[in-house]
């Protein structure tokens, strides 16, 4: 009902426009022609002009999305440094990298508990967990093999 209301101010505001176009074509003496071509440009105008505020407004939710997802990104990037850089990790990138996409690729079957294994600490490896939504992966500790 608001809009059909703003709808309708606009169209009488441009209908005056249109009236007065009339009045100043004739009291200029331009012909009719002229003022319709007038009229119609300037609504044309004030189109545009709605379709470039959309555009915008478009533009800011666009530019707003692209630096969360910056920041995701570098906040991404800092957990991998610091994955690196602890003391009881060493090992490299490539062997993170091979043994996360290894074990994500297999499927997990709920029917069997994986078995209970006594973990060597001189042969564990850190990984992180791939995750798709949007709170922080937890890392877990994966065992050489």
């Amino acid at each position: 009902m608001v809009t059909n209301q703003k709808h309708s101010s606009d169209r009488s505001s441009e209908q005056e426009v249109i009236r007065y176009t009339k009045i100043l074509a004739q009291a200029f003496g331009l012909n009719e022609q002229n003022a319709e071509v007038y009229s119609v440009l300037s609504s044309e105008n004030r189109a545009l002009a709605k379709r470039m505020d959309h555009y915008c407004s478009r533009h800011r939710k666009l530019k707003k999305r692209v630096k969360l997802l910056e920041e995701r990104v570098k906040w991404l990037d800092d957990n991998v440094d610091e994955l690196f850089t602890m003391e009881h990790c060493n090992c490299s990138k490539e062997s993170i990298n091979t043994s996360s996409e290894s074990s994500s690729s297999e499927e997990f079957n709920s029917d069997h508990a994986p078995p209970e294994k006594k973990v060597d600490p001189g042969k564990i490896i850190c990984a992180k967990r791939k995750s798709d939504n949007k709170v922080k992966p937890r890392r877990y500790l994966i065992q050489k093999v």
